[in-house]
């Protein structure tokens, strides 16, 4: 079978593992699937002010992990490529310019109404007309599609062999008629909540993997990392992710908690971006000398510490197509001084927010880095909650603070090189980019588009404005009793967990 074509046979495995198709593991516990009686569970999450049940205001973890244990979504991302959920297949045809989706036998939202092929189109619709999404669907020709009882004809403008992995993999959530007020097909139902206040739901006896053994989860909103640690420590939630190495010191010793292995995997690439719309990063050698006055190991060691691993200005570290070929950039102080003197550059400005945990201190790292380098840096914190409230400003910032979820590269490169896309905070591209991407996403042979993503990463590494200096490794922590869950992109997936206290 070749890559890019993708049936409901190819998650048996996952499925064997309790994930059924929807999701990668990284959770705790040994039975591969949900039974018996089972605790509510509480979740720390951040949220900012426009979240809603709309994913297309979703700005915040916390609305990534609200959207998906509500309405699901056709297909998810796990580190074997890509896995069916809502959809029972998938299939491209010859061209791959034409996807069909067929729903799942019998699937239903929460409100008992039946899916149909048209809410795939009309929601799918809805999400293309969102500046976050817009990369992901904007080429779909909506007029030219159609749709059947549970069967949906995607019709695309050009050729996508990676339409499945690039575009509904990484999210495709369907609500009726493309309306998304908080019905959905997924494992969990909103009672009710809001930014502010969190978010409660109880488990979704439609569900067409079954109703969830926990009988209820609580989006509770914590601003940070060592928040959630320390909201963990003392019983007040029961799961917390995203954390960093100063939290699970906090953790240390705690009683009846335990750390999830941390991995690659959907982990947070931390980047500098470097804002090649305006100046001084508008030089690609002025970027150049960014990148090598930044000791990246330093970096790592200090912020991320446990949690985190080097990375290189590319994304998709440990996935079989990251160009494991490309020098890893090191710090060269005295050329980088010597750049910055020629160019006449003293000074600039970082944008800067703890989207994450760490990338404010960060900025403040690499601040005294460029000092040494005899350019002075100053870091305009930003509150995380309304960071990317208004995108227009953060495009003309000179840098800024920024993450990526690493993923297999051809995922992201729309997102990442795109031009017009909003969150490509750098505004990086080049013709070469966008003629092999053209080339990698119409090629249905894997060998061909493996050779096209080196290219671009490479072209990304040497002249791009995504100074990507390391991987934050996913961890979670939660409390002993907590079974059997996983994570679906980062974002805690409850569907087959149990949970029973201990002690």
């Amino acid at each position: 079978m070749k890559p890019w074509r993708l049936r409901l046979g190819a998650v048996i495995v996952a499925a064997a593992l309790g994930l059924t198709g929807c999701a990668s593991g990284s959770g705790g516990g040994s039975s591969p699937s949900a039974s018996g009686p089972s605790q509510p569970v509480r979740i720390g999450a951040l949220f900012a002010p426009t979240d809603s049940l709309d994913p297309v205001t979703a700005t915040s973890p916390g609305s990534m992990m609200l959207a998906f244990n509500v309405y699901d979504s056709l297909a998810v991302m796990t580190k074997e490529g890509a896995a069916l959920s809502l959809a029972k297949s998938i299939e491209p045809n010859a061209t791959a310019d034409e996807w069909t989706v067929t729903l799942r036998d019998g699937l239903t939202y929460s409100d008992g109404t039946a899916a149909t092929g048209q809410d795939v189109l009309d929601s799918l619709s809805h999400l293309a007309q969102s500046p976050s999404y817009a990369s992901l669907y904007s080429d779909i020709d909506f007029e030219a599609s159609s749709a059947s009882g549970s069967t949906a004809t995607l019709k695309l403008k050009k050729p996508a062999s990676d339409f499945l992995e690039s575009s509904l993999g990484m999210f495709s959530t369907i609500a009726p008629k493309g309306a998304f007020t908080g019905i959905g097909a997924g494992p969990f139902v909103v009672d009710k909540g809001d930014p502010s206040t969190g978010y409660q739901l109880h488990a979704n006896d439609k569900y067409w993997d079954g109703t969830p053994a926990i009988p209820q989860v609580t989006f509770v909103p914590i601003p940070d990392s060592t928040a959630q640690a320390n909201a963990l420590r003392t019983g007040e939630i029961d799961l917390a992710t995203g954390l960093n190495a100063a939290a699970l010191t906090t953790l240390s010793g705690a009683p009846d908690v335990k750390v999830a292995d941390a991995t690659l995997e959907s982990a947070a690439a931390l980047e500098l971006a470097l804002n090649t719309r305006v100046a001084p990063f508008n030089d690609p050698e002025v970027r150049r000398a960014a990148k090598l006055a930044v000791d990246r190991d330093k970096l790592v060691n200090t912020v991320l510490g446990s949690t985190g691993e080097v990375a290189n200005d590319m994304l998709g570290k440990g996935y079989d197509s990251y160009p494991e070929d490309v020098a890893q950039t090191v710090a060269n102080k005295e050329e980088a001084k010597r750049i910055f003197a020629e160019k006449g550059i003293t000074s600039f400005t970082i944008v800067a927010a703890d989207m994450l945990p760490g990338m404010v201190s960060s900025a403040e790292l690499m601040a005294q880095e460029f000092a040494e380098v005899g350019v002075q840096v100053t870091v305009d914190k930003r509150d995380p909650q309304t960071y990317y409230s208004n995108l227009e400003e953060l495009h003309q910032a000179q840098a800024a603070t920024a993450y990526w979820i690493n993923r297999n590269p051809i995922t992201e490169f729309r997102s990442q090189v795109m031009p017009d896309y909003p969150f490509n905070l750098s505004g990086f591209t080049s013709e070469t980019i966008q003629q092999n991407l053209t080339k990698a996403t119409a090629t249905l042979d894997a060998a061909e588009q493996k050779k096209l993503v080196g290219e671009i990463s490479k072209e990304i590494h040497d002249q791009g404005g995504d100074l990507i200096w390391g991987y934050q490794k996913q961890v979670a922590a939660y409390r002993a009793g907590l079974e059997n869950f996983t994570s679906v992109q980062s974002v805690p997936w409850l569907a087959k967990a149990t949970f029973n206290p201990v002690g």
